[in-house]
């Protein structure tokens, strides 16, 4: 058990209280919600005001965040690479699964691998680091294309357009539209039926940081050699591993099941 300096302790506990949304508190708030002492509580107050960490309203005597944490914040979002973030995510998602795991990005149209982590074995999906994906390219395309603004998601569809890569590819707007609705309910996509490479299953979850998305993680596989079980434990793997990615980048936390 980790042995905390209970002063510290207490400090981060009331710029904690602020994770919620709520602008401002006030002295006796604090106190009634963490359970702490009034006096510990303005004491602790005047000391993060000492450092800019919070700041006194001058008008209703509450406190709000300061300036130095925004500072900080960007220092910290600094110091964030998104492959060194996600790699030991990708590396434990091959072992787990035994699968193919690959980390992309959406860029200039298109979709980019930036990384990805391979079992040894020579039966496997594998695809080069830097190769270009088409954006409509089954759950990994719609894991981006599910958040763009309905107007940029339009554009895409006349231009590039959509493309059948294989039979069960979704070639017609008005269904890949209602499928992307879903994508945002549950928060990632399967491709259960070989849309983009035939005999290859896949799952894709995207990844956010403090500003939105930013990458895809997608796990594939051999259809013929996953079993329903299989295949469900690794959309929940793939969908946790997102999430933690997203928390380590600094992204809101918001429900993704």
């Amino acid at each position: 058990m980790v042995d905390l300096v209970p002063a510290v302790d207490r400090a981060l506990r009331i710029l904690s209280a602020f994770e919620n949304g709520q602008a401002e508190y006030g002295v006796s708030e604090l106190s009634r919600t963490l359970g702490l002492n009034k006096s510990t509580v303005h004491n602790i107050l005047n000391t993060l005001c000492h450092h800019n960490l919070l700041q006194q309203n001058r008008t209703t005597l509450k406190y709000r965040l300061g300036p130095r944490l925004v500072q900080l914040g960007y220092l910290a979002r600094q110091g964030l690479d998104l492959r060194e973030t996600a790699r030991p995510f990708l590396t434990e998602l091959m072992h787990t699964t035994g699968e193919t795991a690959f980390l992309s990005v959406f860029e200039s149209g298109g979709i980019t691998i930036i990384d990805k982590a391979e079992p040894l074995g020579e039966m496997k999906i594998t695809a080069s680091i830097g190769q270009r994906v088409p954006v409509c390219a089954g759950c990994l395309g719609r894991a981006f294309l599910a958040w763009l603004d309905e107007a940029a998601t339009d554009r895409i569809l006349v231009s590039p357009g959509l493309r059948r890569f294989t039979n069960t590819s979704i070639t017609d707007p008005a269904a890949f539209k209602a499928r992307l609705a879903l994508v945002r309910q549950r928060g990632y996509d399967v491709d259960e039926t070989e849309e983009y490479l035939e005999g290859v299953w896949a799952v894709s979850a995207p990844i956010r940081d403090a500003d939105g998305l930013v990458a895809a993680l997608t796990v594939v596989g051999f259809t013929s050699r996953m079993a329903p079980a299989e295949k469900k434990a690794t959309v929940h793997a793939a969908v946790r591993s997102a999430r933690h990615i997203s928390q380590l980048l600094g992204a809101h936390d918001r429900e993704e099941s």
